[in-house]
């Protein structure tokens, strides 16, 4: 369906079919004064006057077809097939008694029907002017013919009129057709506009694909409308956002099951399927940089049975954008990820636990709950680095980052600080229940076996809002005092702000 079929009707939809009704209105009495004045006392006048209703009741029909169907092409045929049938009717009525001049005139208005053009028209006069001036010519030498020429003009002149009917109707649907498309086109242009301003707005990805999913069924009146991606390596796919249910995110699918999916990922072609159950399907595939980044699939009983051609470019134009603006938000996402991890354990870096301490402080503060923080320091490590060597020593770093990261919960946030030294913040966590983390994570740390190496030992020192700490510059200088005192306690050990040794 064209977009503009999607909000009220315009002036032009209106106009057009006052238009067309108004010539059909003159055909109609035209018609029904000239068949009503031929046979006035005449004992088919009841019929002709039945005829005459009837033509008049369906143009009264017509008025009430609203303006958006008026268009289509049913109600195009339908129209056309009345006017064939009165037209033919008319033309019999006022036939010439004995002469079939009239089947002739009915197959030219038939023939005007299939091929509305101007010459057609142009050569009905011409046909009409022949015929007439051929009578008049020989009735003026005296030769005779079973002609009655009043009812020939008579029959003339309604043909030509229904020939000139036919014409200026069809002008008429074409340049509201031709309105229609530069309307639609229009609202596409303007859509896109909005559209690749709302993409280019932002570079986070959920914000790029809501943003997608949510016009698209602002504009279509989708019944669903969603993004799918495809892991490229395992194939495997999901529903990453979806409209109207957005609590529904990263479901899985089986791309088997889903044939029109499947078709257009792999062929990398826009897919239209009209005659789908219970709605037409339409999918696009979201292509950039020759990677097909997702798909866009649309459900909607408003697209079919035809997509018009301005709607199959916004469409692909649309995926088009929306690949570029998705490629854009993940690389900006990727050197961000990069810029805030740390790239030898693939924890966050020092920068991004300074960023992240700020906001759990501020929240803790804002709803009054406990936070706390653990500060790491492997023991030793120096030692290992001098005997076996860096590339040994980076690998106990990355195996007990990841103890680190495996001994904390999911809201925990552990971070490399620097060097050999690590940071856990622990957010809705007091200072009792930081001591069974640090303890946990030491033992853990402890617990781990290194080819030639042996075990490694870990200090832990800890803080606690707002129990011994109000800031964060406090957060940190007190879990980094504790830890001086672990270390000096004789290590492998956790410590707190008031360097009381908590465990051996």
């Amino acid at each position: 369906m064209p977009l503009n079929d999607l909000k009220p009707k315009s002036a032009s939809d209106i106009d057009h079919r006052k238009a067309i009704l108004s010539l059909r209105w003159l055909l109609v009495i035209l018609a029904s004064y000239l068949t009503l004045f031929s046979y006035l006392g005449n004992e088919l006048f009841p019929f002709v006057f039945g005829f005459a209703l009837a033509f008049s009741a369906s143009n009264l029909l017509m008025m009430l077809i609203p303006g958006g169907q008026f268009l289509s092409r049913k109600t195009q045929a339908a129209i056309t097939a009345l006017d064939f049938l009165f037209v033919f009717g008319t033309l019999y009525l006022l036939r010439v008694p004995q002469n079939y001049l009239y089947v002739a005139f009915a197959a030219i208005f038939l023939l005007a029907l299939v091929w509305r053009e101007l010459r057609l028209v142009l050569f009905s006069l011409f046909v009409v002017s022949l015929l007439f001036g051929l009578f008049s010519y020989f009735r003026l030498f005296g030769f005779e013919f079973d002609i009655d020429i009043e009812r020939f003009l008579t029959l003339a002149l309604f043909f030509v009129v229904a020939i000139f009917y036919v014409f200026l109707s069809e002008r008429l649907t074409q340049d509201a057709l031709m309105s229609q498309v530069m309307t639609e086109e229009n609202r596409i242009a303007e859509v896109m506009v909005e559209m690749t301003r709302a993409l280019s707005s932002s570079l986070n990805t959920d914000d790029v694909l809501y943003s997608i999913v949510s016009r698209l069924h602002e504009v279509f009146g989708t019944e669903e409308c969603s993004i799918v991606r495809v892991d490229s390596k395992t194939g495997l796919a999901k529903v990453v956002v979806r409209v109207p249910r957005l609590e529904e995110r990263n479901i899985p699918i089986d791309l088997n099951q889903h044939p029109e999916l499947k078709q257009a990922y792999i062929s990398r072609q826009f897919l239209f399927l009209p005659d789908a159950k219970p709605t037409a399907i339409m999918v696009a595939p979201m292509i950039a940089a020759e990677l097909v980044l997702g798909l866009i699939y649309v459900r909607s009983s408003k697209l079919g049975p035809i997509l018009s051609g301005a709607n199959t470019r916004f469409f692909q134009v649309m995926a088009s954008t929306a690949a570029n603006a998705l490629r854009n938000a993940q690389l900006f996402e990727e050197v961000e990820h990069r810029a805030r991890t740390d790239f030898l354990t693939g924890l966050p870096n020092h920068r991004f636990f300074q960023t992240t301490l700020a906001l759990e402080l501020a929240r803790a503060q804002r709803h009054d709950h406990p936070l706390s923080l653990l500060m790491i320091d492997l023991d030793f490590l120096k030692q290992v680095n001098d005997r076996f060597g860096h590339p040994s020593g980076d690998l106990v770093i990355r195996t007990i980052a990841a103890t680190i990261r495996s001994g904390c919960r999911e809201i925990d946030f552990a971070a490399r600080y620097g060097g050999e030294e690590f940071t856990v913040i622990l957010p809705e966590t007091p200072l009792a229940g930081a001591i069974q983390v640090a303890e946990r994570i030491r033992e853990r740390i402890w617990a781990e076996e290194f080819p030639r190496i042996g075990n490694i030992t870990a200090s832990v020192g800890i803080s606690s809002y707002p129990v011994n700490a109000l800031t964060k510059e406090d957060l940190v200088r007190v879990a980094d005092q504790a830890l001086y005192v672990a270390k000096n306690g004789g290590r492998n050990r956790v410590s707190y702000f008031n360097y009381q040794v908590v465990t051996k």
